[in-house]
Order: structure tokens, then C-alpha cells, then sequence
């Protein structure tokens, strides 16, 4: 594993420091995303969001390659064919096993990746965690469909857009990914 990876959290997730590189590359790549018409961040989780595809991509190193300008659906693809899309969000601390991965989209929206990455990029940029994985078809029917304005049990946070949520809990351990892509 590259020196940029280390285990915390007890080994639940992969701690990621990305380099000057990962940054100026994060932000060649966020400047030719540039806004997307339905973010609700106007275009302020960019960065976090370019350097987890670089975490990923580094993490699976030439098992992969990125072609998020290629493809709204997803931005990783193996040499095998398997789709996959990468979430994070921003957070201000290490996240918890019961805290929740999500994918904002409306309930009629077609899934068209193989699987979902999910990870966490502190609010200063200077470490993500790689949270885990899922298969997309295994995340459809584990997950639960939340509306904008729903809350969020009893911790006072309630949800800002429609989307699918599933316990960090939940996800398989980022290793396992490496070993299922090599057996495809």
C-alpha cells in the first residue's frame, strides 16, 4: 500500500493524505467538471469529490482508470468492465460505523454503475477516509429511499435532497474490494 494509506479506526477504514500532486490534479479536473445543475453545494464539494476518485484510483492503482469526464454514470472503470461510482462527502471528523453512506438521487433515477465507493474527505482536504463498498444491485435493496425534508431518526439532522442512505456499517472493507476486482 502506498506510504499515502494507513489503516485507522481500527482498520474499518483506509486513512488517505493526498499529495500536492493529488491536489493540483483535483483541481485541473474539478475546473473542467465545473458546476453541476443540480448541486445544492453550487459546485463547493468539487475538490473533496475529485480527490476520493484520486484516492480510489490510487488505492486500486492499475486496476483501474478514470473517466469521469467520459460518463455521468460513474468515474472508474476497470480493465474488466466494472463500473464504478465514487461518493464523498465532507466531514469534520472521522466518521462512525452507524453514520450513513448516501447516494442523492430521486427515486426514478436508473442506477447505471456495478458498484459505489463511498468515502469522506475532512473539511480541510488534508485526509479522506475510504469507508467501503457496495455492490450497486446489493446497495438498491439494503438501502432506504429518503425524501429532502425527512429526518434523519432522532439526531436532529434531516435530509437536504431525495436519496438512497445505508448504515457505513454496511459496506464491505475496502481490502475486499482489491480482491474482488482481481478475481473478475
Amino acid at each position: 500500500m502506498l506510504d499515502q494509506f494507513k489503516p485507522v479506526a481500527g482498520g474499518k477504514f483506509i486513512e488517505f493524505r493526498p499529495s500536492g500532486e493529488d491536489f493540483k490534479l483535483a483541481a485541473e479536473r474539478s475546473e473542467r467538471m465545473g458546476v453541476l445543475a443540480n448541486s445544492y453545494t453550487r459546485g463547493a464539494g468539487r475538490m473533496a469529490g475529485m480527490l476520493g476518485e484520486i484516492a480510489v484510483e490510487k488505492f486500486l492503482g492499475d486496476k483501474i482508470n478514470h473517466c469521469g469526464e467520459l460518463s455521468k454514470s460513474y468515474d472508474l472503470i476497470t480493465h474488466s468492465g466494472i463500473s464504478i461510482e465514487v461518493k464523498t462527502k465532507t466531514a469534520r471528523t472521522i466518521p462512525k460505523l452507524e453514520y450513513s453512506a448516501s447516494v442523492e438521487m430521486k427515486r426514478t433515477h436508473m442506477f447505471e454503475n456495478d458498484l459505489f465507493v463511498f468515502l469522506r474527505c475532512h473539511d480541510s482536504s488534508v485526509k479522506l477516509w475510504l469507508l467501503g463498498w457496495i455492490k450497486t444491485d446489493s446497495f438498491k435493496r439494503r438501502s432506504e429511499f429518503k425524501k429532502a425534508g425527512e429526518p434523519d431518526g432522532d439526531n436532529g439532522f434531516t435530509y437536504r435532497v431525495d436519496g438512497y442512505h445505508i448504515p457505513i456499517s454496511k459496506l464491505k472493507k475496502m481490502g475486499d474490494l482489491q480482491s474482488y476486482l482481481g478475481s473478475c
